[in-house]
C-alpha cells in the first residue's frame, strides 16, 4: 500500500487521544475512518469531529474492512487485550507506552505481530525530542569524552490528587504509578542513548499518596558498558524535567524549567565550574513523528523492529524494578 493514505480506527477519543489526534489531524499519510468509545454520546460527538463512522464496540471497529490500522491511546489495563485483538483482526496496532504491564503479554504481542507480518509500535515518543537526539549526537562526537553517569528526573504531584474513580489510582491498572506513566519514557530515552542494561537496581514505593498505586520511583540502570544512570519519577513533589550526563571531558544538561535549553559544561578550570555553552536544538512535535514512523512503516514495509524490540525492554526493566 506505497504511497496510499492508511485508513484509521481510532480508539481513545478523549482526554491524550484527542490531543493526539489534535497533532496529526492534517496528515496527508492518513484517514481516521472509525472510532470507537462504549458511550455513544462521547463517541458520536468524537466521529462529528473527526469525520468518521462510530462504533460503540470494539470488536466492530477491528471486524471493520475500511480499517487498515488500529490506533490505541486507553488506560494501560487495556493494551495487551485491544492490541491482541486488532492484531488478531489482522490491523497495524500503534500502541501508546508501556506495551504493557507485563513482560509476559509483551512478549506475546510481540510474537503475534510477527506471526502475521504486521506492524506493531509503541509510542515512546520522547526519544523523538530534538534535544535528547542533540544529545546523543554530542555524545558519539565525543563532546564530553567517555559518558560516567546520567540522571533523568521527571515528575509532578498529580499521584497526591488522584481518586478511586482515576484508573492511575489503581496499583493493578497502573503497576509501578510514576515510574509506569514516567519511567518508561526516560527508561526507553536512557536505553537510546546507552545501549543494553546489565543491572537494575532501586525502589518504587507509595510514601504519600491515598492512591492503592506507588507514588515514587528510583531505579539505577546498569550498562554494558559501565554507564550508571539514575532515574528518578515522583508523584508526591513539584514538576521536573532534567537530563544530566556526566563524562571524562564535561557534561551535557537540558532542563525544563526555570529556564528551558541543552547546554554543555566543559572540564573545571582547576576546580571551579566551567562557563555552560549553549547548544541549539528545535522544538518539535514528536507524536506526530512516532505517528509518521507507524505510517511509513506500513506504507513502505520499512523496518520497525527496534521500536519493538526496545519496546518489550522497557517492560523487562520496569517489571523488575518493580520485583526489587
Amino acid at each position: 500500500m506505497k504511497d496510499n493514505p492508511v485508513n484509521l480506527g481510532w480508539v481513545g477519543v478523549r482526554g491524550y487521544g484527542k490531543r493526539f489526534w489534535d497533532s496529526i489531524k492534517g496528515s496527508p499519510l492518513c484517514h481516521v475512518t472509525a472510532c470507537f468509545h462504549p458511550n455513544t454520546q462521547v463517541v458520536d460527538e468524537a466521529a462529528k469531529r473527526m469525520g468518521c463512522c462510530p462504533f460503540t464496540e470494539f470488536e466492530d471497529l477491528i471486524n471493520c474492512k475500511e480499517v487498515d490500522a488500529v490506533i490505541l491511546t486507553v488506560p494501560n489495563e487495556f493494551h495487551f487485550d485491544y492490541s491482541k485483538r486488532a492484531l488478531e483482526a489482522g490491523k497495524h496496532v500503534l500502541v501508546e507506552k508501556p506495551l504493557t504491564n507485563t513482560l509476559v503479554e509483551a512478549k506475546k504481542l510481540m510474537k503475534l505481530a510477527g506471526g502475521k507480518s504486521l506492524v506493531l509500535m509503541v509510542s515512546h515518543n520522547y526519544r523523538k525530542n530534538d534535544f535528547l537526539v542533540r544529545l546523543k549526537e554530542e555524545l558519539e562526537r565525543g563532546k564530553i569524552g567517555k559518558p560516567v553517569a546520567a540522571e533523568f528526573n521527571v515528575g509532578h504531584g498529580g499521584g497526591l490528587k488522584f481518586k478511586p474513580d482515576k484508573w492511575r489510582f489503581h496499583k493493578e491498572k497502573c503497576p509501578g504509578g510514576p515510574l509506569n506513566m514516567l519511567g518508561t519514557h526516560m527508561i526507553d530515552a536512557s536505553n537510546y542513548l546507552f545501549g543494553n542494561v546489565t543491572k537494575v537496581n532501586g525502589i518504587v514505593k507509595n510514601l504519600y499518596a491515598e492512591t492503592t498505586a506507588e507514588d515514587m520511583s528510583l531505579i539505577q540502570l546498569v550498562y554494558q558498558s559501565g554507564v550508571v544512570a539514575n532515574i528518578t519519577n515522583l508523584y508526591n513533589s513539584v514538576s521536573t524535567e532534567f537530563i544530566n550526563v556526566y563524562g571524562t571531558e564535561g557534561a551535557l544538561r537540558f532542563s525544563r524549567w526555570p529556564k528551558t535549553g541543552l547546554w554543555f559544561q566543559s572540564k573545571d578550570i582547576d576546580c571551579d565550574c566551567a562557563p555552560y555553552e549553549p547548544l541549539v536544538y528545535r522544538e518539535n512535535n514528536t507524536a506526530e513523528e512516532i505517528f509518521e514512523d507507524f505510517i511509513r512503516a506500513i506504507q513502505d514495509d520499512c523496518d520497525h523492529l527496534d521500536n519493538i524490540h526496545d519496546a518489550v525492554e522497557t517492560v523487562r526493566i520496569m517489571e523488575e524494578a518493580l520485583k526489587l
